[in-house]
């Protein structure tokens, strides 16, 4: 019967009702041992995929792991003692002279005004007697056994001596100009809104800087671990939804030690660190494996230049690159020059070293933040400065200018934030107290009114610099704190509706608009 039935399949008619059964019963006999075949062959490739799952996952591991340790294994000579690195010895005859730029200070820190205060107080009340809520007074002269009196037997070791004449506060002068008057009369619709979209957790160490591609959804950030890392946010912007995981496009190395600030231009992608070096690397094609290929340490770089301290920030355009360096010189470099070994201009201010650098709309002129909170302006045709606006004492953390009118923005430790005119070279406004903590970073939107700035009180603050007020109190604890510091830059995409923050916790998180 079974060989009529096959007979059957092969095109031979069954002559009886049985047969015609046996044929079908054969039919699906065969079906059901294709079937269970491919079942078993799918739980073969199943187990065999989750096999290379979990050693894909153990080689990143590892690749992180071996990225921590690039720090300690990094060599430089420092106080005369030479490191031996994994990439060769690196000598150097004279001392490291760099320290880390400071971006907390001690909140209940007690300055001679207010110690001269509460002395002044205390004298004070010395004649004066104490009046309590239920009458009574205590005689701070009266003579009484349970109070020490000037006869007593009282050894003084360190007795308070009349405080100094206390000094008046600087008086800083406000200027309301036409670029300010033009700020002012800004008509915007609605400004955006923000909801956190996904956190980035491939950084080992706290997060120094963060940059935008001018057009593309690109994030470029380096952090305390020596290391830089570009992003790509386009299914972010696609998708419009929180993405739980996500990992960098490629991860640059180079910096021996902290890398500081980053920029980025349309071609170009710039790193600079305590080290004194800046490097210029290339944009990955979109087929390039996230980790290089043995052999090619550095395969992206086209580029370096050379300082003689730490280089604290960076800005850039098609033409030119600007850095500050902890030497106290602003130098300029030529984007496109490989060869160059010294920079094409500089700018100095006497004595004053520079925290942060930064061109206007129209690229005539540089800002220049300094250590002292005062605030310098530059030609950057002629190489000289224009006007130089003294600060309040408190060191300029960074400085930005407006996307289109001739204005800049400094953040300063005391928790505040200046905004100054770049032509006439006047502070026209201050926002105090915009933080109870150091306002580290400010960013400003591309509508040219909304103000993000960031701080170590965990907080971003979302600002109508029109009115001087609160748009948006995002909320609190946007990173966890390392030691005192928590929140070190925050950053607007220039065209599209992507902001992003980098902390002390060694998280990025990004931001986009609220619907």
């Amino acid at each position: 019967m079974a060989s009529q039935g096959v007979h059957y399949m092969l095109g031979a008619p069954p002559r009886t009702v049985k047969e015609a059964i046996d044929t079908i019963l054969t039919s699906w006999k065969s079906v059901e041992d294709e079937r269970v075949s491919w079942h078993v062959e799918k739980a073969r490739m199943e187990s065999k995929l989750k096999m290379y799952e979990r050693a894909n996952r153990e080689l990143v591991e590892k690749i992180k792991k071996l990225e921590f340790s690039l720090k300690n294994k990094n060599g430089v000579q420092v106080d005369g003692v030479q490191k031996e690195s994994g990439l060769g010895s690196i000598k150097t005859n004279k001392k490291v002279k760099w320290k880390t730029l400071p971006t907390c200070f001690p909140k209940q820190t007690l300055k001679p005004e207010r110690i001269r205060e509460i002395v002044e107080d205390l004298m004070a009340s010395a004649n004066s007697s104490t009046l309590f809520l239920d009458g009574s007074k205590i005689d701070h002269n009266s003579e009484d056994a349970t109070v020490l009196q000037p006869d007593d037997d009282i050894k003084e070791d360190n007795p308070i001596k009349s405080p100094a004449p206390r000094k008046e506060a600087q008086k800083v002068e406000l200027a309301d100009t036409g670029a300010y008057k033009k700020l002012k009369a800004l008509e915007v619709k609605k400004l955006r809104g923000w909801v956190g979209a996904c956190p980035l957790r491939s950084h080992l160490d706290g997060v120094r800087s963060i940059s935008f591609h001018p057009e593309l959804p690109l994030l470029f950030s380096c952090a305390e671990d020596g290391t830089a890392k570009l992003w790509n946010m386009e299914r972010l912007i696609r998708k419009r939804k929180p993405q739980k995981k996500q990992e960098p496009v490629v991860t640059l190395r180079g910096h021996v030690g902290m890398a500081t600030c980053t920029a980025a231009t349309k071609n170009m992608l710039y790193t600079a660190g305590v080290d004194g070096n800046v490097f210029a690397h290339e944009y990955p094609k979109s087929d390039q494996n996230q980790y290089t290929p043995y052999g090619s340490s550095f395969p992206f770089r086209v580029n370096t230049f050379s300082h003689g301290d730490a280089v604290w920030s960076v800005c850039a355009n098609e033409n030119f690159v600007f850095t500050a360096c902890a030497d106290g010189i602003v130098s300029m470099w030529e984007a496109g020059n490989h060869d160059q070994k010294a920079p094409k201009s500089k700018f100095i201010s006497s004595d004053l070293i520079p925290t942060s650098v930064a061109m206007n709309v129209s690229g005539e002129r540089l800002l220049v933040s300094y250590t002292s909170g005062d605030l310098g302006i530059f030609d950057i045709e002629t190489g000289k400065q224009t006007s130089l606006i003294k600060g309040t004492g408190y060191q300029a953390m960074q400085i930005t200018a407006h996307p289109f009118l001739d204005l800049g923005i400094a953040a300063v430790c005391d928790g505040s934030y200046h905004i100054l005119d770049i032509l006439q070279g006047k502070r026209v406004d201050i926002k105090k107290n915009a933080h109870t903590d150091v306002v580290t970073s400010i960013s400003m939107d591309n509508d040219g009114v909304a103000l993000a700035t960031a701080s170590h009180d965990q907080s971003i603050r979302i600002w109508d610099v029109r009115k001087l007020s609160v748009h948006i109190l995002m909320d609190a604890n946007q990173h966890r704190k390392k030691f005192d510091e928590a929140i070190h830059c925050v950053k607007h995409h220039p065209k599209l509706p992507l902001m992003a923050s980098g902390g002390a916790d060694s998280v990025v998180k990004v931001f986009i608009e609220s619907q």
